[in-house]
């Protein structure tokens, strides 16, 4: 017995450790997670951390030293091409492997390999939208150059020299949390970031709600209330511009009974509001220091770590400065000693949808032909759970993304298959290759023309005085009206046409305007010879060049203030309306109380302004009380567009109804929520929105929430409540560079680092950091040195 009992300790023991190293229901394995050695405090770092560091590293052909400044932006300077790109995958993994890893999986749809049958749904949905078909096509032309093979052969072993080097005790917190460990790096992954990219920039299309509106509404009201184009945008190609001759005929559209699908009103997820980019260039003609200046602040997920890494790269034949996606080699959007660049999205429609008639389970028609799929067995591994296979239809217009085993939003179950210009090879790791070398316009052309997906705004200035953009990204020679609408997959008079060469896209130089903007709006004026559509937002547009054409001896300060600009065109314009639409005398003390608040208004939303949440509690229910009678048979998400609701309600037209009416009744259905924000303190506009920036684990202490930032999805600082500038620049070309940035996270994805959020404040204050551009004869003294040699040296 007293044997038993000294073992019982012992036994219990070994019995706790043992279930405290494996994972437990939804919790980690909280012995080695709190493991006081190598568990999660091993993440904590000093505030005094020196990254020095003196590295011998297989692979590595010469030596390559890497200085950082005060911000912890690294110098690389490499004697060749590969050790360059090397060791940019090298700090790529060292400060943001756990981001890569998990954005890479989300592309290939294996999240439930991380996270468990929670996540089956979003597997399955990226599997079935074709992302590792995609990536493996566009892998195919990255590595049939030599140039972007050996980009991504470097940047690849540059990763795994790094992830080779580590231990438990050295993986980022978030492998411990979620109980899983990093694994090989490959090019199919870099390759499949930037599909996450294009998917998230072309993946939301309005095909299916647009036919839903179609077959429920009178031609004339549908045509009304969604136009192909809004009257009176500000294209980002100037109209002066001249347009491109077509080289090819514009094709002829078929019959509508065999154009067209049709599908009964479901819920539907429409796309975002203000989601998008702005970037503008002014020639020296409208500048004070008579030199061009690029702006660019691409809006997209306001995530940590952040979106972006800033890094200089410079090797024999190039000197490049910007922002980086970690997971992919090169750089993005910056600048060089030549030239300057940036994106925005590119709204025109390269997604498609078709109605697949099924003749079997195994086969489809087309053309009056039964044609077999091509199956894709998706093997989706589950955390905990045995592996989920699903069966992926693949037909020549593409994957069958939703049917009777997969329902689409709101239950949609109809056989549809999807074409997207993603699917098709691409090589946007050689445009960038190329992009960063360019010395001047030919080149910066030459380069972008390899940028096939996702369509972008490539704006452009350089040293010499020219400012230039193109709507560049591979496009279909379409039939009048063509995607716009489900098509009918069955007839081969709706499958996709020719491609339009791309030195046919949309382009202009040294536009007579002295200036050239992009903000997601509208692409050209009606002078282009091709037919395209798409989802395009006018609010920032219209601001923008507003300011613009109305700035002379502009300074990089005035292109500080305009990024940050809160004035609201449709506040400016459809306030009057609503209270010009109401009596003051016959509205209750509590609502006229909330109504004189507007009266002083100047517009703008600030991150303190009452008015302002007012303002947009007010339109939001003016908004849904204007089409909730009119189209109450149809979705809320099916509505149309904030700007041509505005353009109706200026216009008085007969189509939304009673204006009048609408005003006081939404102005009452806005009390209720009006007084509960100034019950909990949160009337003003920043606390009324609640901007975060929040980890991608969404976990809330690894996150910051309440931002003081002002703007929203109708003005140029579109700072919504998770969506935001990831980057904003500012350049100014001459013969020396004059560079700002600053962007909404730091330079470290572990949340134990001073490094982690460094540049939060000053990107909510809205303020920039000067960009230190080395050069042979600028070389500030760094912060920190690594200095890597290879291993057998």
């Amino acid at each position: 017995m007293r044997k038993l009992v000294g073992v019982l300790p012992i036994v219990l023991t070994s019995v706790l450790v043992a279930l405290l190293c494996k994972p437990i229901g939804g919790l980690p394995a909280l012995g080695k997670l709190l493991d006081p050695v190598d568990g999660c405090w091993a993440n904590a770092e000093s505030v005094s951390e020196d990254y020095n560091h003196k590295l011998k590293l297989d692979g590595v052909k010469a030596g390559v030293t890497v200085m950082f400044d005060d911000r912890l932006v690294p110098h690389i300077t490499a004697a060749n091409d590969y050790d360059l790109y090397y060791t940019q995958g090298y700090l790529h993994a060292y400060f943001r492997l756990w981001q890569m890893d998990l954005q890479t999986r989300a592309a290939a749809g294996r999240v439930s390999e991380v996270l468990g049958e929670k996540a089956l749904k979003f597997d399955r949905t990226q599997r079935r939208k074709g992302m590792v078909y995609g990536a493996e096509q566009s892998l195919q032309a990255m590595e049939g150059d030599p140039r972007s093979k050996q980009m991504m052969d470097a940047y690849t072993a540059g990763i795994n020299a790094y992830i080779n080097t580590l231990s438990f005790k050295r993986y980022p917190l978030e492998y411990k949390l979620a109980s899983f460990k990093p694994e090989a790096w490959t090019n199919l992954k870099s390759a499949l970031l930037l599909k996450y990219m294009a998917d998230d920039l072309t993946g939301s299309t309005d095909d299916i709600a647009l036919t839903m509106l179609r077959d429920a509404l009178s031609p004339e009201v549908f045509a009304s209330l969604y136009p192909e184009r809004l009257q009176g945008v500000n294209p980002v190609i100037p109209k002066d511009s001249i347009a491109p001759v077509a080289t090819m005929p514009i094709p002829a559209a078929p019959a509508d009974s065999i154009a067209w699908a049709h599908i009964a009103a479901t819920d539907f997820d429409k796309s975002e509001e203000g989601k998008g980019s702005n970037n503008w260039a002014l020639s020296g003609s409208r500048t004070k220091s008579g030199k061009p200046i690029l702006c660019n602040d691409p809006h997209l997920g306001l995530n940590l770590p952040s979106l972006w890494y800033e890094v200089q790269m410079t090797a024999p034949g190039v000197n490049v400065y910007g922002v980086s996606l970690p997971g992919s080699p090169g750089v993005i959007i910056g600048f060089n000693e030549n030239i300057s660049w940036g994106f925005t999205n590119n709204y025109r429609d390269v997604k498609d949808f078709y109605a697949i008639k099924c003749a079997s389970a195994n086969t489809y028609w087309l053309a009056g032909k039964e044609l077999p799929y091509t199956i894709r067995l998706e093997k989706i591994s589950i955390k905990g759970k045995p592996d989920y296979f699903d069966t992926v239809q693949y037909t020549v217009h593409g994957p069958v993304i939703y049917d009777e085993a997969f329902h689409g939003t709101g239950g949609l179950k109809k056989p549809l298959a999807v074409t997207w210009m993603a699917h098709r090879p691409s090589n946007e790791v050689l445009a960038l290759y190329l992009l960063n070398r360019s010395n001047g316009y030919d080149e910066y052309v030459a380069a972008i023309h390899h940028f096939l997906c996702p369509a972008q705004n490539m704006l452009y200035a350089d040293r010499h005085g020219d400012i230039a953009l193109w709507g560049q990204g591979q496009f279909i020679n379409k039939w009048r009206g063509q995607g716009r609408y489900v098509m009918n997959g069955a007839d081969s008079a709706t499958l996709w046409g020719k491609e339009i060469p791309v030195a046919e896209n949309p382009h202009t130089r040294n536009p007579r305007q002295g200036y050239i903007a992009s903000a997601n709006q509208t692409v050209t004026d009606t002078t282009y010879p091709y037919w395209y559509n798409g989802t395009f937002h006018e609010f920032r547009a219209w601001r923008i060049n507003d300011v613009l054409r109305n700035t002379k001896a502009a300074t990089v300060q005035d292109m500080f203030a305009l990024q940050n600009d809160v004035y609201s065109v449709l506040a400016a314009r459809v306030l009057p309306v609503m209270l010009t639409n109401i009596t003051p005398s016959a509205l209750t003390d509590k609502e006229r109380g909330y109504l004189n608040m507007l009266g002083d208004w100047d517009y703008r939303l600030t991150a303190e302004s009452k008015a302002a949440t007012v303002f947009q509690v007010w339109w939001a229910n003016l908004y849904n009380t204007l089409w909730a009678k009119r189209m109450e048979k149809m979705p809320e998400a099916l509505r149309p567009t904030p700007e041509r609701t505005m353009q109706l309600l200026v216009e008085g037209s007969p189509y939304i109804g009673n204006i009048a009416d609408a005003v006081v009744v939404s102005l009452r259905n806005s009390m209720d929520s009006l007084d509960r924000l100034k019950k909990a303190d949160k009337l003003q506009w920043y606390r009324a929105k609640n901007t975060m920036v929040r980890h991608l684990t969404k976990l809330p202490s690894f996150s910051y929430a309440s931002l003081k930032m002002g703007g929203w999805g109708n003005t140029v600082n579109a700072t919504k409540t998770d969506h935001g500038p990831s980057w904003r620049m500012v350049v100014q070309m001459g013969d020396e560079i004059e560079a700002y940035g600053v962007y909404p996270g730091g330079q470290s994805g572990n949340v134990g680092s001073k490094y982690y959020a460094t540049f939060l404040d000053k990107w909510v204050k809205g303020e920039y950091y000067k960009l230190q551009f080395y050069t042979s004869t600028n070389k500030p003294a760094p912060t920190y040195t690594w200095t890597i040699n290879p291993k057998n040296k």
